[in-house]
């Protein structure tokens, strides 16, 4: 799983949201604003994770160089398009409103400090709020608030706020709360701010009453609701077993294609995780190597063989209509039809998925097809990169 997260400024750091990615072993990257970091031009992440900071999405360029508001909406925009999930806080919050079409507002109350929220009746019944009690404290430090789409669902509020989190899809949440907040988060707030709280009100705290509090159990339910959220973002994408019962019935009973298939999927999967490919990577080659085929029965009845430039050829469209219906995003597709197009090219390889995908491909086809021993070294020699893909070939057919 992949996180990346877009940090506007140095003190608002991503506390518990980064923590709970850490325990969980996730890859994360960061676009850091104030260091003048360029947003990612491509989807790339599981989860979007849009913090806050002291800018409104109506703060210019002018007003602050390095916050781009239409650049962060325009990317949240491709996330929530490809089906990605995405998370804004605060700011993120608002952004991720706004690049919903729906403006962001005033809060009727500026609040700072935990302040005491409710689940509203929507918010009970959202899967992923099952770890927040009904009651909760909410970390707040906040003048504005998210706008609504005709589809948005208020989950939480305050007597301050009534737009503590919203839902904008399935998995698009809007956390106006700041439950990541731990008192390093704090400190660095206090020190922004000249080291105390000027502001009063009725929900604002004092700089020693933010200090004193103890965040964890505001941490431990952002951490349920992230939790469940990606549980289930996991479930609604295919996965590898579902998929190879997917293209065992595409083969529509050839045994001598599912025999093989499997085959190569084993060996590229038994590889890429000696290699310890990343989780994305892995997954990729993992269907590509389900797929790689897929062209097989066409090119019999076409041009009456199965000659290996005619498969790449054609499986790029057919993998392509296979997967269009499978969770995967524009991004993973095009990657598979890359490796699917390409997996008889053996000059030029490109990414490790490539290069096990080729060795267990080989693997395969030498074993069936009884290469001598003098093709197999050949292929050791010039082909293969890995060190597990070489042990897996010296193993199977005793080098």
């Amino acid at each position: 799983m992949k996180l990346h997260f877009i940090q506007q400024d140095a003190w608002v750091e991503p506390g518990e949201y980064l923590g709970w990615a850490k325990r969980n072993g996730y890859q994360v990257s960061f676009t850091k604003c104030w260091l003048h970091e360029k947003l990612p031009q491509k989807v790339d992440a599981d989860l979007l994770i849009v913090l806050g900071g002291f800018q409104c999405p109506a703060t210019t360029k002018e007003e602050c160089d390095y916050f781009d508001s239409a650049a962060e909406q325009a990317l949240i925009r491709k996330y929530v398009e490809a089906g990605r999930a995405v998370v804004g806080v605060c700011l993120g919050a608002q952004l991720v409103g706004e690049a919903l079409g729906a403006e962001y507002g005033h809060s009727p109350q500026k609040e700072i400090g935990p302040v005491r929220a409710r689940l509203t009746p929507q918010g009970k019944e959202d899967p992923f709020l099952r770890g927040f009690s009904d009651v909760f404290d909410a970390g707040a430090w906040h003048n504005d608030m998210p706008g609504l789409t005709e589809d948005a669902v208020i989950l939480a509020e305050s007597d301050g706020c009534p737009r503590q989190i919203v839902r904008y899809g399935r998995y698009i949440y809007g956390f106006q709360t700041h439950m990541e907040f731990t008192h390093d988060i704090i400190e660095a707030g206090l020190k922004e701010v000249g080291g105390e709280i000027r502001a009063v009100g009725p929900f604002i705290q004092t700089a020693e009453e933010l200090l004193a509090y103890d965040y964890t159990d505001m941490n431990r339910m952002l951490s349920s609701f992230l939790d469940a959220m990606m549980e289930d973002y996991r479930k609604q994408h295919m996965s590898v077993p579902q998929m190879l019962a997917k293209m065992i019935a595409f083969s529509e009973g050839n045994i001598h294609d599912i025999d093989h298939f499997i085959r190569v999927w084993t060996y590229a999967k038994v590889i890429g995780e000696l290699e310890q490919l990343d989780e994305e990577t892995q997954y990729l080659l993992e269907i590509a190597a389900i797929t790689h085929d897929i062209a097989c029965p066409l090119c019999r009845e076409k041009y009456g063989n199965t000659n290996g430039k005619y498969q790449e050829e054609e499986g790029v469209p057919l993998v392509e209509a296979f997967l269009c219906d499978t969770g995967m995003n524009t991004d993973q597709i095009e990657r598979v039809k890359y490796l699917v197009g390409h997996h008889h090219t053996l000059s030029g390889i490109e990414g490790i998925d490539y290069q096990v995908l080729v060795e267990a491909d080989y693997i395969a086809n030498a074993s069936e097809n009884r290469y001598d021993r003098k093709n197999t070294l050949n292929f050791l020699n010039k082909i293969v990169k890995t060190a597990a893909g070489e042990q897996m070939i010296r193993s199977v057919f005793c080098l």
